[in-house]
């Protein structure tokens, strides 16, 4: 019993929680409510010419064909002539103001999808696929759009074709409307049968296509190590699979819509039947004419047309709920790291930067900085070292305020960073990542990346520094070259040094260097290493890299084991010590030494 009653307040909850969604799905045509009602009068103006043509009908059979009047039947004619040219322009009115208020909708609702992506933190694309957010941008909103574009649309021209269709059955025979009437929400019952399992199908449906995304996606993305290790028929066999298994999903719904679709039409044919027998045992006793039952009949099928059809719609609305679930848990999820609501504008920094007893964990819980405490001061050059895994990079990405330390602080000239604005912040801040992106547009735009307002000029200047202007003009085109899809036609020292130019075009005062010469070559090593060293002047710099040899010009080297700051000075300082940076040097450094290539640093060893 308990059960019972716990079953059913679910199904409460359900219903309400469904009605909403959909409130606030259709909140989105708010905004365009004045193109609302020219469409909504067409649709008016087409469902009142379509209920003209049973009575044209009536007319032929009670008035035409017995009196055989020529000038009436072409009143008729001429009628049934106009209520057709009605009809189509009605119609292609409608679909045209509908379609532009949901399309607009629709692309408010991506508009969001897409400010809201911006603002959830790193932590957030870490966990989710991309092809899974890509799914919601497509499949998902795709399934909202038929909601805005078709089925509002349909929903409301049929249900003003059932108001006036029942208006003018009471008008034929009220007495036979009022026994056949009743059977009419029988249709119902197999409306909320079918319901939420259809809504159901769907969502699985839709978690089918975003899964097929997700592997696309990576494939794709990973289509040259497919090719190298050979796996092109174990892709294939795992997509045919999830092609299968989508197949299969679709079919269960296809079922549903079947077998909803076949109930209704079993009540509407008894429904028919039941009109030809009590309606024609009138038109028998002379109570009715033959043109009224014809007419009647004509109706009552019109009228069973939008019944059948709410079948289908909710077919359809449960769907677009299913994908209107997905689109709005994106938009409800909350970002981690956000401005508070008295943020400050960061003022010009000088770059002094100070960790505060930082700690931090990711998703996971498990902790990957531990109590740390370290100072730049404006315009020194921090090397981050330590074995990988240690947490140099986290450390460096703190800075950014990609995520918040879980205790402790971070300070930029004596500001907290959770009391500035994070616009404000990153202006300020260049970096170069170890896994350098570069979008699929011109080596310019790439460059220009750094800085979207620098002159042609600048943005040349910059490639110089970076060294990257030498190889940009081998280029037929140039500058204007295009880099491909994560500028694969570009080798991993040139996407290097196109990143770099970015750091030198942003002109920050804090600057972030994540491997910045590790794909290079030993000659462009050099010449890169001589730019940086021009522009890290004045500035503050973290570089973080597993190669010593990047780091022995360092202010301070911070070398970090474990999550913890072990050790903190010079180079010379040190491998004095003996402690973990003299490990790791020595690891790198032990066949160079072997070999004589290191004799001075035998001496400072010694």
């Amino acid at each position: 019993m308990v059960a019972r009653k716990m079953s059913k307040l679910r199904s409460w909850f359900d219903h309400i929680f469904q009605f909403k969604g959909l409130l606030r799905a259709v909140r989105y045509l708010k905004p365009y409510w004045y193109w609302q009602i020219p469409a909504l009068f067409c649709a008016l103006a087409l469902t009142v010419a379509g209920l003209v043509y049973p009575w044209i009908n009536k007319l032929l059979i009670d008035d035409v064909f017995v009196h055989r009047s020529l000038p009436a039947l072409k009143l008729c004619v001429l009628a049934f002539g106009a209520a057709i040219l009605v009809s189509a322009l009605m119609n292609m009115g409608q679909q045209y103001l509908y379609t532009y208020v949901g399309e607009r909708a629709v692309a408010d609702i991506r508009k969001d999808l897409y400010r809201h992506l911006q603002k959830l933190p790193i932590a957030y694309f870490d966990s989710e696929k991309t092809g899974r957010v890509m799914s919601t941008f497509t499949n998902d909103v795709g399934t909202m759009q038929s909601l805005y574009t078709s089925t509002l649309v349909e929903l409301i021209t049929n249900t003003i074709q059932v108001i006036v269709t029942l208006t003018v059955l009471f008008h034929l025979n009220a007495g036979l409307t009022k026994i056949t009437l009743p059977f009419v929400p029988l249709v119902g019952v197999s409306i909320v049968a079918f319901s939420r399992f259809h809504r159901k199908v769907s969502g699985q449906v839709q978690e089918k296509l975003a899964g097929i995304n997700d592997g696309l996606q990576e494939s794709i993305s990973g289509i040259r190590e497919v090719k190298a290790f050979t796996q092109e028929p174990i892709q294939y066999a795992r997509f045919s699979d999830l092609f299968m298994t989508l197949v299969a999903v679709k079919l269960k719904q296809a079922a549903v819509g079947a077998l909803n679709s076949g109930a209704n039409s079993i009540v509407g044919m008894g429904v028919m039947l039941f009109i030809m027998w009590t309606g024609g045992k009138q038109v028998i006793e002379g109570s009715m004419t033959p043109g009224s039952l014809v007419a009647f009949s004509s109706y009552m099928g019109s009228l069973y047309g939008p019944a059948a059809w709410f079948v289908r719609l909710n077919a359809r609305l449960q769907s677009a709920l299913a994908g209107a679930d997905r689109v709005f848990a994106l938009l409800d999820t909350e970002p981690q790291v956000k401005d508070k609501p008295d943020a400050i504008t960061l003022p010009p920094i000088r770059g002094e930067v100070e960790f505060h007893n930082v700690r931090f964990a990711y998703q996971d819980g498990v902790e990957v900085l531990k109590g740390i405490n370290l100072r730049a001061e404006p315009g020194e050059m921090v090397a981050l070292v330590g074995p990988s895994g240690a947490g140099k990079t986290t450390l460096a990405t703190l800075i950014l305020r990609f995520y918040d330390p879980i205790s402790g602080c971070i300070t930029i000239d004596g500001y907290d960073l959770r009391d500035v604005t994070q616009q404000s912040l990153r202006q300020q801040i260049g970096l170069v990542f170890q896994d350098t992106f570069l979008f699929a547009t011109s080596i310019r735009e790439n460059i220009r990346f750094g800085r979207p307002d620098a002159t042609d000029e600048e943005v040349v200047e910059a490639a110089k520094a970076a060294n990257a202007h030498d190889f940009i003009c081998q280029y037929p085109e140039g500058y204007d070259t295009q880099v491909g899809e994560r500028g694969v036609k570009l080798s991993g020292g040139q996407r290097q040094r196109i990143a770099i130019a970015r750091a030198v075009l942003r002109d920050p005062r804090i600057l972030i260097l994540d491997e910045a010469t590790s794909s290079l070559d030993s000659e462009s090593e050099a010449a890169i290493q001589e730019a940086l060293d021009r522009l890290m002047a004045g500035r503050t710099t973290f570089v973080i890299a597993h190669r010593l040899s990047t780091v022995l010009k360092a202010d301070k080297i911070a070398v970090l084991e474990d999550g913890r700051l072990v050790e903190l000075g010079r180079h010379e300082e040190l491998l004095r010590k003996g402690g973990v940076y003299r490990r790791l040097y020595e690891a790198q450094f032990a066949r160079v030494e072997e070999a004589g290539l290191a004799l001075g640093t035998k001496r400072v060893l010694e």
